[in-house]
């Protein structure tokens, strides 16, 4: 790379990390309130949100990765044509597809970052946000006591808690229900506390200066017992386990997506569901080598009169093409051909982006977006002639 190399790259590594850090503070910040609702409501620990939010930054970075490579090659050339830097350097005989080497190099890192995001990194993060999520329903993470409520803890037991003290690990206003075929046992006492009991699948709940009540059918009257301490025992619920990685297709990686594709074994609607993820990944990956053909001329502008045409509509194609991207791909999934559905979008996509890129690079005065200059001037004065006399200014 030569010194205009680097200057460009220069150009275009700013507004692409611009992009990258905004979109991902903004996806986490919506996520971040969402778990921390979640958890909180589920009665886990706070400091597992941060370690969901870990595991959707791969999710959220395949996300902003394209549209931080087009925001940047396109604000990178307007910047360039504006301060008439194009001018002298395409006046000095660099090509416009010269001046775009570096822009295809970072391109190209890019598209293997994707691919590696999307075809190893994802199907792992994102299983195993999946797993946190399923821990913390079933309170394998620890869910905690809601004070004032009557929580089931073990094996027909039942408890309540007036107050806890010391982040939780003294428990005040203890009241203890154990209903048992032959007898039900009713325990209150003024404060009491777990431990933990190695090598077993119980806890002791340890109570202090309390009252036990114990009802048994064949006893005419209930046995009342006064303590200063007393332990119960506490059977753990047996913890479920989750379920296997793989059980949806974007679980599984690239070459598990190959393979699984052709799986007999497997019903034909999972195959398609497959089938569509494997070409999927492949197409966006390869849609980084078209975002730079498309986002340069997008971005160059005249300096005496300068627009943001190329802007606006650079990004509504950009945006179309991810939507119709998702469509394709359920298409597939529901047992569409993918070389008439992802890879013809695939085609006419890059074909748009070459013909653009052609028409500004290698025709004489070639401006793809004249006509629609042109169309939009031809809208927006009238429109600005009745704004004025709508508001009396001459």
């Amino acid at each position: 790379m030569n010194r205009l190399d680097r200057y460009i790259l220069r150009h275009i590594l700013v507004p692409l990390l611009v992009t990258l850090s905004i979109a991902a503070l903004l996806l986490v910040l919506e996520r971040m309130l969402r778990l921390f609702d979640f958890v909180v409501n589920q009665g886990g620990p706070v400091d597992v949100v941060f370690e969901m939010l870990a595991n959707l930054m791969p999710h959220y970075m395949g996300l902003a990765l394209p549209i931080g490579l087009f925001l940047g090659v396109m604000m990178a050339f307007r910047s360039l044509s504006l301060s008439s830097e194009y001018d002298v350097a395409t006046s000095a005989g660099q090509s416009l597809l010269r001046l775009l080497r570096p822009a295809l190099g970072l391109a190209g890192f890019l598209a293997v970052v994707n691919l590696v995001l999307t075809g190893w990194v994802q199907p792992y993060s994102r299983y195993t946000y999946r797993e946190l999520v399923f821990e913390l329903r079933s309170g394998a993470l620890g869910a905690s006591i809601h004070v004032g409520e009557f929580v089931s803890i073990g094996k027909n037991t039942v408890l309540r808690v007036d107050g806890a003290r010391n982040n939780g690990r003294e428990l005040l206003g203890v009241f203890v229900e154990r209903r048992e075929p032959e007898r039900t046992l009713a325990v209150s006492a003024e404060r009491g506390q777990f431990f933990a009991a190695p090598g077993s699948d119980r806890v002791l709940l340890r109570l202090f200066n309390g009252t036990s009540v114990d009802l048994n059918p064949d006893h005419n009257l209930p046995r009342v017992l006064q303590f200063e301490q007393q332990d119960l025992a506490i059977d753990l619920p047996e913890a479920a386990t989750f379920r296997g990685r793989g059980g949806q297709e974007r679980e599984l990686t690239l070459i598990e997506l190959e393979r699984e594709r052709f799986a007999l074994d497997r019903p034909s609607a999972e195959r398609n569901a497959i089938n569509a993820q494997f070409h999927w990944r492949i197409m966006h990956s390869l849609t980084f080598f078209i975002l730079p053909f498309l986002a340069a001329p997008m971005g160059i502008t005249n300096r005496r009169n300068p627009r943001g045409t190329g802007v606006v509509l650079g990004l509504a194609l950009l945006i179309v093409y991810n939507e119709l991207m998702e469509v394709m791909q359920a298409s597939v999934a529901g047992g569409a051909s993918p070389y008439s559905t992802i890879w013809l979008l695939y085609l006419g996509f890059a074909g748009l982006s070459l013909w653009i890129f052609y028409a500004r690079a290698f025709q004489a005065g070639g401006d793809p977006l004249s006509a629609i200059d042109a169309a939009w001037d031809r809208i927006r004065r009238p429109l600005e002639v009745g704004a004025k006399k709508l508001l009396g200014l001459s």
